[in-house]
């Protein structure tokens, strides 16, 4: 009879214990699928939400391969639209440089979106300010299937990188109460430093002796933006663009009739063409960071700018 007992009571226990791991295994489940997914749409998006959500249990997925680079064209896979699919939230850059946000907006409708340059005046192919901006989700998808009509490059401006910093931050308050005083801790922490970086740099770039640049990204107009450089001609390599002869002759007339001594270029691209103008008008080719690929470091965009920095300082400081 005590075996018998004891038998009964050991069996007892296993169904307790057994229940007891189902529930805790249960309740971890149901706590992963709380975890709040944002997904980015490319690089700098995705740093710039790292840093605003350290310290909860975030997960934040880019939608594209971090060497994708400027998403000029791009067009979404399969494995996208997956990561879509579990989307809570999808930050953007805006400005026209997802031009696939149409094709989006379509699938999901219903999906949160953070456009992380809303309020800042872009920059047309000319290089002006332009005070439109996309006020909604309808508007950005119209002004993306237009094409790039404007410059959206907008974080190599120090200035607007804060700005998109804060429409983030207060865009993940607005969706995630919970997280809401750890997002704006971190948006004061990542702006904090990056008001210190644009004083250091506007420190170091102080004497600028050479103003006149000639630029082979468009992204630098903004960078020339912040540091009142004078863009004399852009030349765009992206995509499949092809310079034709007279189009290389023409810029090369324009560098000697204004004396340019500076060609900035992307080390994205090949820099034979720049170095091939820069052969017949003695001036000099410099590769800048536009900080659209890189590795996993929350800091990765601000060591990209101190190094464009040095790099700013042997071009413009030392004519």
């Amino acid at each position: 009879m005590k075996k018998k007992l004891i038998a009964i009571l050991g069996i007892m226990l296993i169904i307790v214990i057994g229940t007891s791991f189902v529930t805790a295994a249960t309740r971890k489940k149901e706590k992963e699928e709380e975890k709040l997914t944002i997904v980015t749409s490319f690089y700098p998006m995705y740093i710039l939400a790292k840093n605003l959500t350290q310290g909860t249990n975030i997960d934040v997925v880019n939608l594209t391969e971090y060497k994708t680079g400027c998403l000029h064209d791009y067009q979404l896979t399969t494995s996208d639209m997956k990561k879509l699919e579990n989307a809570d939230i999808f930050i953007m850059n805006g400005g026209g440089m997802e031009s696939f946000m149409e094709d989006i907006l379509k699938s999901y409708p219903n999906l949160p979106i953070i456009n992380a340059s809303e309020g800042i005046a872009y920059l047309t192919a000319e290089g002006h300010n332009h005070e439109e901006e996309a006020d909604s989700h309808e508007d950005e998808a119209e002004d993306n299937h237009e094409g790039e009509e404007y410059n959206a490059h907008v974080w190599l401006n120090l200035g607007h990188y804060l700005k998109e910093i804060k429409n983030v931050q207060k865009g993940l308050e607005k969706f995630d109460l919970e997280n809401a005083k750890i997002f704006e801790e971190n948006g004061i922490e990542y702006s904090s430093k990056i008001e210190t970086l644009k004083d250091n740099i506007e420190t170091n770039l102080a004497d600028v002796k050479e103003k006149k640049v000639v630029i082979f990204h468009d992204s630098f107009a903004y960078l020339a933006q912040e540091l009142g450089l004078e863009v004399i001609h852009t030349v765009n390599l992206d995509g499949e663009t092809a310079l034709s002869a007279g189009d290389i002759a023409e810029v090369i007339d324009e560098v000697k009739e204004n004396q340019v001594k500076v060609l900035f270029t992307e080390e994205q691209y090949s820099t034979s063409i720049a170095e091939n103008i820069a052969s017949e008008t003695g001036a000099k080719v410099y590769v800048i960071d536009s900080l659209v690929t890189g590795d996993m470091d929350g800091d990765s965009y601000i060591n990209g700018m101190k190094q464009n920095m040095e790099v700013l300082k042997q071009a413009l400081l030392n004519q």
